[in-house]
């Protein structure tokens, strides 16, 4: 009979810890589930954040790219008439040279 206690009772040892190191477990795997759901939240925000800011970005660069070229465009029309100005003011003057030598 003693040793039959002896055995039941190391046998409720071991079924509480065995029980204890259960719980252990889930509790630990509880808080690592609930850490990685924070993470992949968290990962999660910071994609939206990148993203928005890739876009904010992109569009500053193209809004500006095209202020640019507007800019460009501008000066270039400027620069043409001035071209043209210059050059019908010449022929003009030839012209009248031309007509100065004839008459």
């Amino acid at each position: 009979m003693e040793i039959t206690s002896f055995i039941l009772g190391v046998c409720a040892v071991i079924g509480v810890a065995v029980v204890i190191l259960v719980v252990v477990g889930m509790v630990k795997i509880y808080r690592q589930k609930q850490q990685i759901e924070n993470l992949q939240s968290e990962l999660g925000r910071s994609n939206t954040n990148i993203y928005q800011s890739i876009s904010d970005e992109t569009r500053y660069i193209n809004d500006r790219l095209s202020r640019m070229d507007d800019r460009a465009m501008l000066s270039l029309d400027e620069l043409k008439r001035d071209i043209l100005s210059h050059v019908d003011s010449r022929i003009d003057k030839l012209q009248a040279k031309k007509e100065v030598i004839k008459g």
